[in-house]
């Protein structure tokens, strides 16, 4: 695309967002304010029937006061986006200020403006899981399938501290459906007709619910196609659900050839392959290390008893492969097993919440089918392999309280505790060839990268709600996070290589002190003015606190091979750790104006903020006394181009940028049904202060605009999103300028009682762009090699996917 193309492309957006502003300010009428919520009209082809009473659930805790913000994703968004997700954070995709790092199929890092991955906090069904893996492949959204999902909330400016901590940026939280109980004395729930249930009599005669969904889908571009179940078999005090889903998806393809078409490694010593493996052959337009397969199974018990009710969860995970076009390794196994068991109850005084979990992770790394296995000369040594093996335990317990007081405020305590235990040792690779010689340099011990990493945390908070009148509402709270580190001895593969000067040596690692303690806090002050039905503002800061993870402190060596290992942000750079680490300090500013009619059909949202962070986690390139004075090193400090090698460092940053979203029904009940469009504009602005340059993958401006068809129970949607190009770049990654691009999509949808069927098309003249948020393309070749021979060149941004047909189809019974 030209330049002249995306800039008329990025004038149209804010065009059509700037008319819509002003079509929604002249329908402004005096209503009461409304629920951010984010809810759209039920749809059905056929007539409906008399709606049931709603099942009766148990009280929960009552959440803090929702800044404008904050958003709320129901169950009827998540079933009009998820025929078109693979990945639980494509669920976001509508959602203003979030954007994602590309990586797996499944494990998508989100990114809130500007802020990702560790920096924010996301909660799956109330656990702070943390991503076990080096390069962070296993995040805490890849736990969860989207047809699992009952509800997101997203926090993307001032976060509550009663919503957590240890984080800077906003906040992500998860949620599978609530549990359904028989209502006593009443038909039982899902009576509509496209939910459907089936009623039967237990020997007593008390009625019990079963209900249940399936569905699967089909997409064209990778031949993904996947599937899902769920079944419920409830009384109106015992509640048993299972949910399950599998998908899997062949390489994707983008528009255009993006290099030559080749083999994808060209090192194979037959007859001594793994497997009989051969070398795949990659067309110029197929995306290397794009494939995946993954299932996901979680077993929900509920019991309640007036107003208490106990949840009880078993939850599994098993991806056999998942491969990464942005990572040097791919995942070869990822295997979780996690329980949780929830509380809630009603009491004379107020609410209380109780949860205790704990998950188990084991998860390998090593080679997929695209990139290069064996290492070595065929005549001298030969290394089948580079495997690497993580164990990780995260156990916690937290709870709780929402207080009533004085009829206009509301008090919540709370407190947490979470222990997590981490170990990664990446076991020996030699081969014996010819006989009496082994590979060196992989043998004869297994390096240990991380040995009984901890990462324990002790919260406690206090935050107070009160409504002063009717158009004022504040929030303020306080939070205290406690974090203990520490880490023991490590080696490497043998003692000439690893534990010796200049390579960072393990020797004085391991005579170093690596236990550490940061008292860190999060505040929270938020006003919110509602001067009439129509019109609210808001306004609001938060302090919040994040420390390092365990491989910003721990990872050791700065050797090539070790380096290479370490990194989630997919530009195939080389990581080495920092024991001096702070923790980062965030200082947020962010105001919100919302103007909306009675009926919430037209609205509009415009909220700027502002971010300054004090010992941002950057990096900076390695320092001679840890990487060592050489030709090499002495060039990594200065090269502009191939990938470099680097160390995380403290150095101050600051954030800014707005978000600007809007809707209105242009017409309704006319022949063709009824009409609403919608547009998004997002823009975030990083720079580092210490360096003056820019922040990594910071999200060029983007806009999003959409007209929505409903007709009966078919729904037509076209789409428009509009990139702009990636022009400030981080010099100290290297990293790589993308082109603005223009993106259409269309969907579709048709329900008919219990039945619904969807069809689409992503990208549908097949444009050709790279993912601004992608990173570099090493989905190839000799991965572990550096920048030697046969590495994967450098320069190639991901590309993104050429034109998909999908179908989906989901069935209530």
């Amino acid at each position: 695309m030209s330049r002249h193309a995306l800039t008329r492309g990025a004038s149209a957006g804010a065009i059509a967002i700037v008319l819509l502003a002003g079509a929604e300010n002249a329908a402004l009428a005096q209503t009461p304010l409304p629920d951010i919520t984010i809810a759209a009209a039920r749809r059905t082809g056929a007539a409906r029937s008399a709606p049931a009473a709603a099942p009766q659930t148990i009280p929960t805790i009552a959440q803090p006061a929702k800044p404008l913000g904050a958003t709320i994703i129901d169950q009827r968004q998540i079933a009009d986006e998820r025929p078109a997700a693979v990945d639980t954070v494509q669920l976001l995709r509508n959602t203003p200020g979030v954007s994602w790092y590309e990586a797996g199929g499944v494990s998508r890092l989100p990114a809130i403006h500007g802020l990702a991955d560790d920096r924010l906090n996301v909660l799956v069904s109330g656990i702070p899981a943390a991503s076990a893996c080096a390069n962070h492949m296993n995040p805490p959204l890849s736990y969860v399938s989207p047809s699992q999902v009952g509800k997101i909330q997203v926090y993307s400016g001032v976060v509550p501290v009663s919503v957590g901590g240890d984080s800077v940026g906003g906040a992500i939280i998860v949620d599978p459906p609530s549990p359904v109980f028989v209502p006593s004395g009443k038909a039982a729930p899902g009576q509509a007709a496209n939910e459907p249930s089936r009623l039967a009599f237990d020997v007593d005669g008390k009625p019990v619910l079963f209900k249940g969904e399936v569905g699967a889908f089909y997409r064209s571009n990778g031949n993904g196609y996947g599937g899902h179940l769920s079944a419920t078999a409830a009384t109106d005090r015992f509640s048993v659900t299972y949910n399950g889903s599998y998908s899997r998806s062949e390489n994707y393809h983008a528009a255009a050839a993006f290099k030559p078409a080749g083999y994808a490694f060209s090192f194979v010593p037959l007859p001594l392959t793994r497997l009989n493996q051969f070398t795949p052959w990659l067309s110029g337009s197929e995306v290397g290390s794009t494939s995946y397969q993954a299932q996901n199974h979680d077993v929900s018990l509920a019991f309640r008893h007036e107003n208490h009710q106990l949840q009880v969860n078993v939850g599994f995970q098993h991806i056999p492969y998942q491969n990464f076009p942005n990572q040097r390794m791919d995942m070869t196994l990822n295997r979780s097993v996690q329980g949780s068991v929830r509380y809630n109850g009603q009491y004379d005084w107020g609410l209380l919440e109780g949860q205790f979990y704990h998950q188990t992770v084991r998860h390998g790394m090593d080679f997929g089918p695209d990139k290069q296995y064996y290492y070595g000369a065929l005549n001298n040594i030969l290394a089948p392999g580079m495997p690497m093996e993580t164990k990780a335990q995260n156990t916690g317990v937290k709870a709780k309280a929402d207080i009533p007081l004085f009829n206009i405020h509301n008090l919540r305590l709370g407190a947490e505790y979470q222990q997590y235990r981490y170990n990664e040792w990446w076991p020996p690779s030699p081969f014996v060839l010819p006989p009496g010689k082994t590979s060196g340099g992989m043998a004869p011990a297994a390096f240990i990268a991380i040995n009984d990493g901890q990462r324990d945390r002790f919260d406690a908070f206090a935050e107070l709600e009160s409504r002063w009148s009717p158009e004022w509402l504040t929030l303020v709270g306080l939070r205290s996070d406690t974090v203990w580190m520490n880490a023991g001895p490590v080696h490497g593969y043998n003692v000439m290589m690893y534990d010796s000067a200049p390579l960072f040596p393990a020797t004085t690692f391991n005579l170093s002190n690596r236990a550490r303690t940061d008292q860190n806090w999060n505040a929270t002050a938020q006003a919110t003015y509602t001067p009439s039905a129509a019109l609210t503002f808001s306004l609001g800061y938060s302090l919040k606190s994040r420390s390092p993870n365990l491989y910003e402190r721990y990872s050791w060596s700065p050797a090539t091979m070790p380096a290479e290992m370490i990194g989630w942000f997919g530009d195939g750079n080389f990581y080495v750790g920092n024991l001096n680490l702070k923790p980062e300090v965030a200082n947020t500013v962010s105001a919100t104006a919302d103007w909306h009619d009675e009926a919430n059909q037209r609205g509009i949202r415009f909220t700027p903020y502002f971010t300054y962070v004090s010992n941002f986690i950057d990096v900076q390139r390695c320092p001679l006394y840890v990487c060592g004075n050489t030709p090499t090193t002495r060039n990594n400090l200065v090269t502009t181009y191939g990938f470099v090698f680097l160390q995380f460092v403290n150095q101050d940053a600051r954030l800014f940028g707005a978000d600007l979203s809007g809707h209105a029904v242009l017409a309704q009940s006319t022949p063709l049904g009824d009409f609403t469009a919608r547009g998004v504009v997002s823009y975030v602005n990083g720079q580092n202060i210490a360096t003056g340059g820019n922040l990594y993958q910071i999200m060029p401006i983007n806009a999003k605009l959409s007209l929505e068809q409903k007709f009966g129970g078919l729904t037509n949607l076209i789409e428009m999103q509009v990139v702009g190009a990636k022009a400030n770049i981080e010099q100290a990654r290297n990293e790589l300028k993308t082109y603005g691009y223009t993106l259409f999509n269309w969907r579709s949808s048709y329900e008919w009682r219990n039945v619904r069927f969807d069809v689409g098309v992503e990208n549908i003249f097949n444009a050709f762009y790279y993912q601004p948020l992608g990173g570099a393309y090493i989905g190839y070749g000799a991965t572990m090699s550096g920048n030697g021979a046969g590495a994967p060149a450098w320069g190639i941004p991901v590309p993104g996917m050429g034109r998909s047909v999908y179908v989906a189809t989901n069935v209530k019974f």
